[in-house]
């Protein structure tokens, strides 16, 4: 921690250099913590930020954190970022309400904010309660993730590292990450998954920490956006093929399904698994998933359907298990699944596969046909991406 009491009043070690701080310490100056009124040593090492460590562990809220040196670097360079820019901005600030102390808190003239900078992993559902309960007090919420990705072809985010993920109109879904040791943030835009964990994306935009403003903004930044139209089908066959070498025991349940529908899982048509930009990402399952469980559910034996009864199987499909959301505790997006399902009947639609029969009905334009063996597969291909063609260059 970088706070604590002396005689009553707030002592941050960031106002400080190591040369004071060390004075200070030299002439034995009491530190209490604000919030279990136990004794601290002032700590002051070459390497780490000086900060304050509890004499004993009294089990103090603060104490549980465990605060690493990167976490320590991170307050202290968004405090000095956010204290050049606002009045009212505090260090480690307790809210009683909801029992939390926010790493740092802004207060401007038309909303409170409360910075949560996370460098371990904790459950999802604790970072879901904290951000409900900040909702809840008024307090707007700005998780800032530091712990370390890998990116080589794609961009690997655990679980934990996806919860992160925000969505705007301009960006579509992106990831803010924090470098402290250098000083900036890596803006990572247009995010779309291929996996349950690796994203296509380009380059990170790097934005130094005094760039920084709230809300976040983007100063001056060229952005470019992968194309998954174009590499889709590399990593739609890879999931296929991997989705057969891992199944050596027959107990998966998605390829039961198909299989038992009489369909061949290998030879599935090329309009199944299509990336539906941008809102599939709220879909942890692949999309030959959820794509085929449309069809076997909604298009396959029937006539006309509309946008509300593909929807309506698709959430039942949910409901029972079959497909899950991915964890996106930073979204707030009205009508998630219908976004998806909008999405995908209008690429079917461009595609030909299905048409219009009034503003709220489609019906196919030829029957359901799975190849059943290569050249009826081959067969499909060919006629398939002619008409791919005329959606990338609507992309």
């Amino acid at each position: 921690m970088l706070t604590a009491l002396v005689n009553q009043k707030i002592f941050t070690t960031i106002h400080f250099t190591r040369e004071d701080l060390k004075r200070v310490r030299s002439d034995g100056m009491q530190f209490q913590c604000p919030y279990c009124s136990s004794g601290l040593i002032l700590r002051i090492g070459n390497r780490n930020v000086p900060h304050f460590a509890h004499v004993s562990h009294a089990g103090c809220i603060v104490e549980k954190e465990n605060e690493s040196p990167k976490h320590l670097l991170s307050k202290q360079l968004l405090y000095d970022r956010l204290n050049s820019l606002y009045k009212n901005v505090k260090l480690e600030h307790y809210l009683k309400e909801i029992k939390q102390i926010a790493d740092i808190y802004v207060k401007t003239d038309d909303r409170e904010i409360a910075i949560e900078i996370q460098c371990s992993t904790i459950p999802i559902p604790e970072m879901e309660e904290r951000t409900h309960g900040y909702h809840r007090n008024g307090i707007t919420p700005f998780w800032i993730l530091t712990q370390s990705l890998k990116r080589k072809e794609l961009l690997k985010l655990s679980t934990f590292q996806q919860a992160f993920i925000r969505y705007s109109p301009d960006l579509h879904y992106f990831l803010l990450h924090f470098l402290p040791e250098i000083s900036s943030f890596h803006l990572y835009t247009h995010l779309y998954p291929v996996s349950n964990s690796r994203f296509l994306t380009e380059a990170p935009v790097t934005i130094p920490v005094d760039q920084i403003t709230l809300p976040f903004t983007i100063p001056n930044a060229s952005l470019q956006h992968p194309n998954p139209f174009s590499a889709w089908n590399h990593y739609r066959m890879k999931w296929i093929y991997n989705k057969l070498n891992y199944n050596k025991t027959g107990r998966d349940a998605f390829l039961r399904e198909v299989y038992g529908e009489g369909d061949t899982f290998l030879y599935l048509p090329l309009y199944i698994g299509l990336p539906v930009i941008p809102h599939g990402m709220m879909i942890k399952n692949h999309e030959v998933e959820w794509q085929y469980y449309i069809w076997k559910d909604s298009l396959k034996k029937c006539g006309a359907f509309t946008v509300e009864s593909v929807y309506h199987g698709l959430n039942k499909r949910l409901i029972e298990g079959h497909i899950e959301l991915r964890g996106l505790p930073l979204i707030k997006i009205e009508e998630g699944l219908r976004n998806v399902v909008r999405g995908y009947l209008s690429l079917l639609e461009g595609l030909k596969v299905i048409e219009r029969t009034d503003d709220q009905h489609f019906q196919q334009t030829n029957t359901w046909s799975c190849p059943n063996h290569f050249s009826a597969f081959e067969k499909h291909r060919h006629d398939f991406f002619p008409k791919w063609k005329h959606i990338l260059k609507k992309v």
